[in-house]
């Protein structure tokens, strides 16, 4: 038990369960307003920057099929981490891949539909289309 002189009421006595409980309600309202800047930070953002295409990545494996396959799970995860800022495409050439690793980046490919394999001639294309927008 606490005794606190208030301005208006005197004398005022104030136990340990108000306190516990006026330091949760402070809490408690600070982590309401950081939610609430950080929802209209992202209204904001949303309407602020239009979708527009923002390129593609290429990413080239490794030699070894294990190696291949944690580059292009670590690539996907950066893409899906940056959100609308992430390049539209992920595309991972295949260029003298050994039987094993293109099979393996196949397989990666297809549990994400933002990430393909091309030739090198389709990446070239590719780059002189995305280019010649500009």
């Amino acid at each position: 038990m606490i005794k606190v002189y208030h301005l208006t009421k005197g004398l005022h006595t104030i136990y340990r369960g108000d306190i516990l409980l006026y330091f949760g309600l402070i809490v408690l309202s600070f982590l309401a307003l950081l939610g609430l800047y950080y929802l209209i930070r992202g209204i904001f953002i949303a309407l602020s920057h239009p979708r527009t295409e923002r390129g593609i990545i290429v990413i080239e494996p490794v030699c070894r099929a294990d190696s291949a396959e944690y580059e292009l799970r670590r690539a996907a995860a950066k893409v899906m981490w940056l959100g609308r800022f992430a390049p539209d495409r992920i595309v991972v050439p295949d260029c003298n891949l050994d039987r094993e690793t293109r099979r393996v980046c196949e397989l990666v490919c297809r549990d994400y539909p933002f990430m393909e394999m091309c030739t090198g001639e389709e990446i070239m294309k590719r780059i002189e289309n995305f280019t010649s927008k500009d």
